[in-house]
């Protein structure tokens, strides 16, 4: 009788040895996780402007041939100035062997993919584990690119359907990347 005691003694406080770290990992991840340095900028030209200047005659754009010939020059230049304008910076490498940010964008039918750790390696191809996968049409994302405010250009594109945002990877491993910024940019929610 007096083992069984014991035995209950020690489960309950394993039970609460396990409490104390799963709140201080929660802690952890909640106040000192909050990626890079939420001050820290990116700074990228915009790879439209030369498209622009060349498609402007007496102060006037051709819109509609400034978006064709982005269309058809599209490259990663045009993918990493659309994630840093998005708020990338404050992804990071999580803390517990996730590894680095990943996104994978298909724009109509081509596949591209990001990974960000100290610089953006993006390239053409499909992502071995990607965290979030971006699909839209190449023109939405040149007339991103030509937005006045492309955080609110790309968060109303998600809101009426036009960019499909999709979370592949687990929402602990996201919001321990920092995902939560780019979700709240977005206007699509990460819950745990």
């Amino acid at each position: 009788m007096n083992n069984k005691g014991g035995v209950s003694k020690f489960i309950k406080v394993v039970i609460v040895i396990l409490l104390i770290v799963l709140i201080v990992l929660v802690g952890y991840f909640i106040f000192f996780n909050k990626g890079r340095n939420p001050g820290q900028t990116i700074v990228i030209e915009n790879p439209m402007k030369q498209i622009v200047i060349e498609n402007t005659k007496d102060g006037i754009v051709n819109q509609a041939a400034v978006i064709q010939e982005g269309i058809i020059k599209f490259n990663e230049n045009y993918i990493n100035y659309l994630l840093a304008a998005l708020g990338v910076s404050y992804l990071h490498k999580a803390p517990v062997s996730y590894g680095n940010p990943k996104i994978e964008l298909i724009l109509d039918e081509e596949v591209w993919n990001s990974e960000l750790g100290d610089v953006f390696i993006t390239r053409k191809g499909n992502s071995d584990d990607p965290d979030l996968r971006i699909r839209m049409k190449k023109e939405i994302a040149v007339i991103a690119l030509l937005s006045p405010d492309i955080k609110k250009y790309m968060k109303d594109s998600v809101q009426n359907g036009n960019i499909q945002i999709e979370m592949v990877a687990g929402k602990i491993e996201l919001y321990s990347k920092g995902y939560l910024d780019l979700s709240n940019n977005l206007g699509y929610k990460i819950s745990l």
